[in-house]
């Protein structure tokens, strides 16, 4: 699934939402991608927690994962401040915009870990 983030009226970035419907390995995953205008300001953080109160009460999902870039040290707070927790690094998990590979930090929170504001 696809969502856009709007801002009056404006795309300011989109959020990408994975559920795995396997029962064994039920899960979200999340990816985001914000214009630079729009960092910042705590929308990424919002809209999270808006596809993770819905995936809970409507899904029943217990785990979410995320993957930002491991040197994204922005992202990599915003996260944290849902309830994300580091898990490990993906070695040159992503081609970066300059064709070199980059490593990926895996993220990940669980239902009962998640306080809504």
């Amino acid at each position: 699934m696809v969502l856009a983030i709007e801002v009056e009226g404006e795309t300011a970035g989109v959020l990408m939402v994975g559920e795995e419907e396997e029962a064994d390995y039920r899960c979200v995953s999340i990816d985001l991608g914000l214009a630079a205008a729009h960092q910042g300001r705590g929308l990424g953080p919002e809209a999270i927690r808006l596809v993770i109160d819905h995936m809970i009460e409507a899904r029943g999902h217990h785990r979410f994962t995320i993957d930002p870039a491991a040197d994204n040290e922005r992202a990599i707070r915003a996260y944290a401040a849902v309830g994300f927790r580091p898990v490990g690094v993906m070695r040159c998990y992503e081609r970066a915009p300059d064709g070199t590979w980059r490593d990926g930090l895996l993220m990940d929170l669980l239902a009962e870990e998640y306080v809504a504001l």
